[in-house]
């Protein structure tokens, strides 16, 4: 995901009055000099050819940003003044209490200009500043960039973007994807499924940084597939604003996308649930797993911990909630679902549940890492007895997963 810098602006400096140079100087909490940026591109047409300056009037630290060099070079991204946010327009407190109590739609919001600073850096990747917050001062333009002009450094900004996601997904412009109809599951061993699962991972963390700058607009799901790669499924929505079917001519991948895009709208008419497999109950890890989020759940609100969660990544309760959550949703995945005769010989999709639980595994021991901050942190030793029996539930669901892969193993 792309460095974030809104929090740690003190002030900052823009210049865009040089055709294709930009410049920028940023003052941030915590560092002694200040971050300069010369950057080939322009800004889009509301700041190109002038200077603009911003003020944050509530700068914080911001501990996950990395320890910057003082000069970057690289190329400009989106840099506008003028992009339209929706913003709460009550405290942090009162919209974080309402995002809890599932209450959220009922606050009150507003839209406002946003700064935008995105940048592309060979040392950090992709950049940004964006905050409406900022009090902003911007001066008279000593050249004029047009509408075509405008387009065409947009478009270079998604090239960048493109790239930026290639680095990400590891996939070079000229590789092609494998055929799910080729791939025998069966065979697959648990080092195959775990690089399997990486790359997935790489392909979801770059998909969400797609979603998260183009998730909106009536142009969306074309720049993501851009940006993301997928030029079939742009030719794919081109053809079916068209009109046009495929043909003799076409690639053996193209008729096969479409013939699955067939089945899915035939099937989607006839009604999903006439498709659907008869599954038995759960495996008991899932049962046991499902179990303890609620426990964990039930605890925290008896305790009164529940809105103490969620106010960073770093913070160790946020850390144990999105572990365990982990731990759950993927054994669901892997296990849901296993028929009685399956479950006897788990010898289906073995190697991928060999590599889903090895990382459940890896989740339980940061829960319990997080557990162990928790059990020492000033706010939270009244709640060490239920930190200790979240942490032998939690033992319990990590001896049934070791259980279950010595069993496979062993087969």
């Amino acid at each position: 995901m792309a460095w974030r810098l809104d929090k740690a602006i003190i002030r900052g400096e823009l210049d865009n009055t040089e055709r294709g140079v930009v410049k920028v100087r940023l003052e941030m909490v915590g560092y002694t000099q200040p971050l300069c940026l010369e950057l080939t591109g322009d800004a889009w047409r509301d700041v190109a050819g002038s200077r603009l300056s911003f003020v944050n009037p509530d700068p914080e630290p911001q501990p996950t940003a990395p320890p910057w060099t003082p000069l970057q070079k690289g190329s400009a991204g989106d840099i506008t003044a003028s992009r339209k946010v929706k913003v709460f327009t009550v405290p942090e407190e009162e919209w974080r209490q309402a995002y809890m109590d599932d209450r959220i739609e009922s606050v009150p919001t507003e839209w406002r200009n946003s700064l935008y600073l995105e940048w592309f850096s060979d040392e950090y990747g992709r950049c940004l500043v964006e905050s409406a917050d900022f009090e902003i001062q911007v001066s008279e333009s000593l050249w004029e960039m047009d509408e075509d002009e405008e387009a065409a450094q947009q478009m270079a900004n998604m090239h960048a973007m493109r790239e930026h996601l290639c680095g990400i997904i590891q996939r070079t412009e000229t590789d092609e994807e494998t055929d799910p109809n080729d791939i025998d599951e069966e065979s697959f061993t648990e080092e195959s499924w775990e690089e399997q699962l990486k790359a997935s991972d790489r392909l979801t963390t770059a998909n969400l940084e797609a979603l998260e700058k183009y998730g909106e607009g009536d142009d969306n799901e074309e720049k993501i597939a851009f940006v993301m790669g997928w030029d079939h499924i742009i030719e794919d929505m081109a053809d079916a604003q068209d009109g046009i079917d495929t043909s003799e001519s076409d690639n053996e991948e193209k008729k096969l996308r479409h013939e699955w895009i067939a089945e899915m709208n035939a099937a989607a008419e006839e009604g999903l649930e006439d498709m659907e497999p008869e599954v038995e109950e759960d495996h008991p890890l899932i049962a046991l797993a499902h179990q303890f989020i609620h426990q964990v759940y039930e605890d925290m609100e008896k305790a009164g911990i529940s809105d103490e969660r969620g106010k960073a990544a770093d913070h160790p309760l946020e850390r144990f909630m999105v572990n365990i959550m982990q731990i759950t949703g993927k054994l669901s995945g892997a296990l849901g679902g296993i028929s009685t005769r399956e479950r006897d010989s788990l010898g289906v999709h073995k190697g991928y549940i060999l590599a889903i639980t090895k990382r459940c595994l890896n989740w339980s021991n940061e829960a319990l890492s997080a557990l162990q901050e928790l059990a020492t942190h000033l706010d939270y030793g009244k709640h060490a007895k239920i930190f200790e029996q979240w942490q032998s539930q939690l033992f319990a669901i990590r001896e049934g997963i070791t259980d279950l892969r010595k069993e496979l193993h062993e087969e």
